[in-house]
C-alpha cells in the first residue's frame, strides 16, 4: 500500500477534514499524529493525538522534534471567520482568523520541514478554499486567511523544491463538517447550497481527504505549489 508505514501529521485532526484525513491515511496503514487543541476522536493503535496550540510556536517545535521522521504534513487546522462586514471587526479579532489558519500552517510547516529537508524528501498539503477566489459578503478574515494560504503554498513549494519536497493545496467547496453542521443541517440551506454545485451535492470530509492522499502519494511526485479544487465544480460555473 501506498502508505504502509509512513508517518504523517495532520492538524485540525479531531473533526472535519482533519480527522477524515487521518482515517483515510490510517486506512492505508500509515502511522498517523493528530494534532489538535480538541480531545481525541480517533481510536487506533497507530494514531497518537497531540493537543497543541499550532500558533504556539515553541510547543509545536518540542512536540514535532520528538516524533522525528515525518514523510508527510497536512495543515487541516482552521476556524470559522467572525461573520460580519470587515468594517465592523476589531483588529485583534481580523488576526485572530489569519493566526490560526494562516500563521498556525506556517508554524507546523516550518518544524515539519526539518526531518524532511534531511531526509531529501517529503510532502506537505495545505487545506485553503474556495473563498481564497470566490467571495460572498461578511468573509473578509476567513478570505483573506486562505487567500494567503495559495500564495504560501507557492511560495513554499519554490522554498523546497531544492530537496524533492512538494508543497501543494487543495480548495474545498462545500463541505459538511463540524464546522459547517449547524448551517447545513437546515434542509433549506442545503438546499439552497447544492443547487450551486454542478454534482449536486455538498462535500464530505472523505471526499476531500482522497485528494490529499493523492497529493501524499508518489502518484503527484511531479506537481508543487499548485492548488486543487474540490468542489463539485462550483468555481468553474462562477
Amino acid at each position: 500500500m501506498r502508505f504502509t508505514g509512513k508517518t504523517y501529521i495532520v492538524t485540525g485532526a479531531s473533526s472535519g477534514i482533519g480527522q477524515g484525513c487521518c482515517e483515510a491515511l490510517l486506512n492505508e496503514s500509515a502511522i498517523v499524529y493528530g494534532i489538535d487543541l480538541n480531545e481525541k476522536t480517533i481510536d487506533n493503535p497507530d494514531y497518537t493525538h497531540i493537543k497543541v496550540d499550532i500558533t504556539d510556536e515553541r510547543s509545536v517545535e518540542f512536540v514535532l522534534k520528538q516524533i522525528g521522521h515525518i514523510d508527510g504534513l497536512v495543515n487541516a487546522a482552521g476556524v470559522w471567520g467572525n461573520s460580519k462586514p470587515f468594517f465592523e471587526m476589531n483588529a485583534d479579532e481580523f488576526k485572530r482568523i489569519l493566526n490560526i489558519n494562516t500563521v498556525g500552517a506556517f508554524i507546523v510547516s516550518k518544524y515539519a520541514s526539518i526531518p524532511m529537508i534531511a531526509a531529501r524528501k517529503g510532502k506537505i498539503v495545505n487545506i485553503g478554499c474556495i473563498r481564497s477566489g470566490i467571495q460572498r459578503k461578511n468573509m473578509a478574515d476567513y478570505a483573506a486567511s486562505k487567500g494567503a494560504i495559495t500564495s504560501l503554498t507557492q511560495a513554499m513549494a519554490l522554498d523546497m523544491s531544492p530537496y524533492n519536497i512538494q508543497v501543494n493545496a487543495v480548495m474545498p467547496g462545500f463541505t459538511y463538517t463540524g464546522m459547517t453542521k449547524n448551517s447545513f443541517d437546515n434542509e433549506e440551506v442545503r438546499k439552497q447550497s447544492e443547487a450551486l454545485i454542478p454534482q449536486g451535492r455538498l462535500a464530505m470530509p472523505s471526499d476531500i481527504a482522497k485528494v490529499v492522499l493523492f497529493l501524499l502519494s508518489e502518484d503527484s511526485d511531479y506537481m508543487t505549489g499548485s492548488s486543487l479544487y474540490a468542489d463539485g465544480g462550483f468555481h468553474v460555473e462562477k
